[in-house]
């Protein structure tokens, strides 16, 4: 039994000291710039969308106050070492649709690191 417990101690260290050095990914890269360069709310349609961005990781739908509807896709993608890598990076934009299909709005959200095209107001005096 003592034997049992020392490897599951070990197995469990290894798992701990590998995962400072393991590379995760998630979702698929995407190019937000082609999206925003070219997107048009009110005009730009799903299929315009799906040429530039690929097929969504999900999809759902947002429900206002008032019963509107809107259909929601989203796309994201991180990619980083476990913990605090400083040049880790994550990138996510929902593309909401109105019920002929052409664009409503979006939302785009990254961090610094990976992309995201705002400014870093953190510093500002």
């Amino acid at each position: 039994m003592h034997q049992s417990r020392k490897a599951l101690y070990l197995a469990v260290l290894a798992v701990a000291m590998l995962g400072g050095c393991y590379t995760m990914k998630v979702g698929r890269d995407f190019n937000y710039s082609t999206f925003a360069n070219n997107v048009k709310p009110g005009t730009t349609d799903v299929k315009e969308v799906a040429e530039w961005l690929g097929p969504p990781a999900g999809k759902g739908v947002e429900v206002a106050a008032d019963g509107a509807q809107l259909d929601v896709w989203t796309w994201y993608y991180g990619q980083g070492k476990m913990g605090s890598d400083p040049a880790r990076q994550f990138k996510m934009l929902q593309v909401k649709l109105d019920s002929q299909g052409k664009v409503a709005s979006y939302i785009w959200s990254g961090d610094l690191a990976g992309g995201a095209p705002v400014e870093d107001k953190s510093t500002a005096k």
